[in-house]
């Protein structure tokens, strides 16, 4: 009986717990049979989250999967929607294994959709990831898309013509309260790009203290950790500058893998917590699951330590900003950081999402899946923050002020900057208040997959 490889992220893992089940046939006087590879994989899917799903518990068992003819609707309907927003399946695994290794096909913008209106859509650039081909098209924060391929986004084709891989641009602006073509275009044609998560970085002086400024737009390791040393880069040289505060812009970071999180939060917290590599995060499965990996000793699947890195800086106290698109990874780094610092909050109320991911592929590297399989907690077994994290200081962002990352004059940045030192920096006027009625859409696939993301680098499970 074959047995199902599993690829968890970089790794390539033997997971010998799942069998594959026999193809089983319909009856040859069925006139609706659905053909034996999508049986097969629904038989997969069931499996897989049988054995591994955190609420493998509430699966249905009125659903035969013999009678499904789309693995995607059947995973869907065989979810525990009451507590899980988050499991993901796709059809295109190398994609999804290219996305998850930083090596994504990508315009290398991040966008932000607003209503503008009834019915008329905006796109507004939130960040653009350096040397893309947005980048050398001169795409830049807070530009406006009015149009795709001169065609004005609506409701119904906002998505679609985003997710497009060679298109033109037609961009706007805001003037009298109202929205303007600006007559400029600009042409993108996807690539498969780099996308390093740590997109900008400086040190803010302001009367002699030194702040460290990091913008991290997503936990990725990148390919075979490519990404890890351009982190350690940074931190010495903030240590080498003699950063006495340090700002962690997560804001637009939907989450990713937890070895971007260990590493960035071992470079942060006080050196005393990373050269004792103390519990940075508990991870916690369905009870069969649990049983079987503490029996077993898979300790480095139950727990993350943070570990001594060279370029620790040794902060008592980090500022963390956030929105309501931080989530998971983000929400990890504040909770995990707090109970052996002072993790100052400003922004918004973060996503709400506990939860973790393996990334589990079929034999044929065709589907994958992305099953909810554990929770995450603290040291102090904080979790379950259903409702996100509060921030200890509430200010909304405003994607369209193109106010560049780290400008003392961005509201968030300045709050961080009062309480590091006293001082009051001048705020720029944000563009959104001359646009009154613009409300923001957060289009489900745009989320699709962006879990904490664990590997299973040590260890075959038997």
């Amino acid at each position: 009986m074959k047995r199902f490889k599993y690829y968890i992220v970089t790794a390539i893992i033997l997971l010998s717990l799942v069998p594959a089940c026999k193809e089983k046939e319909v009856p040859p006087d069925d006139t609706n049979k659905i053909p034996a590879d999508i049986i097969a994989t629904n038989e997969w899917i069931f499996e897989t989250l049988s054995l591994y799903y955190y609420w493998n518990n509430n699966i249905p068992g009125n659903i035969d999967l013999n009678l499904e003819s789309d693995p995607i609707v059947y995973f869907n309907k065989i979810l525990y929607k009451e507590k899980d927003r988050w499991s993901y399946i796709t059809d295109d695994y190398p994609s999804l294994k290219a996305d998850n290794s930083g090596v994504p096909l990508t315009m290398g913008y991040y966008p932000a959709f607003y209503l503008a209106g009834e019915n008329n859509v905006i796109i507004v650039v939130c960040y653009v990831y350096p040397g893309s081909t947005a980048d050398e098209a001169g795409l830049k924060r807070g530009d406006i898309i009015l149009s795709i391929n001169n065609t004005l986004l609506d409701r119904t084709n906002y998505y679609d013509l985003y997710s497009g891989i060679n298109y033109s641009v037609q961009l706007g602006a805001i003037e009298d309260n109202s929205l303007v073509s600006t007559d400029k275009s600009l042409t993108l044609v996807a690539r498969v790009t780099q996308t390093n998560p740590a997109i900008h970085h400086e040190i803010i002086d302001v009367d002699g203290i030194k702040i460290g400024y990091l913008t991290y737009v997503e936990f990725t390791s990148g390919e075979n950790g490519v990404y890890l040393p351009v982190l350690d880069n940074i931190f010495n040289e903030f240590k080498n500058a003699d950063v006495s505060e340090l700002i962690v812009d997560l804001r637009y970071n939907p989450g990713g893998d937890i070895d971007a999180v260990q590493h960035l939060t071992s470079q942060i917290a006080p050196s005393n917590v990373t050269l004792n590599e103390e519990i940075l995060v508990k991870l916690k499965y369905n009870n069969e699951l649990q049983q079987y990996l503490e029996y077993n000793n898979y300790t480095d699947l139950l727990y993350y330590n943070f570990k001594t890195v060279s370029s620790n800086i040794n902060m008592s106290r980090v500022f963390v900003l956030t929105t309501n698109r931080s989530a998971s990874a983000s929400e990890l780094l504040i909770i995990g950081l707090k109970p052996y610092m002072d993790v100052v909050h400003i922004g918004d109320t973060t996503y709400g999402k506990y939860a973790g991911s393996w990334v589990i592929p079929d034999d044929q590297e065709k589907w994958a899946m992305m099953p909810i399989v554990m929770k995450f907690a603290n040291i102090q077994d904080f979790t379950d923050f259903e409702d996100g994290l509060f921030p200890d200081h509430i200010i909304k962002d405003d994607p369209v002020e193109a106010i560049p990352f780290g400008d003392p004059s961005d509201p968030l940045v300045a709050k961080a900057i009062e309480i590091a030192t006293g001082t009051t920096i001048p705020l720029k006027k944000a563009k959104a208040a001359d646009m009154p009625g613009l409300k923001q859409l957060y289009p489900e696939e745009m989320y699709a997959g962006k879990n904490l993301i664990i590997p299973l680098t040590k260890h075959t499970l038997k």
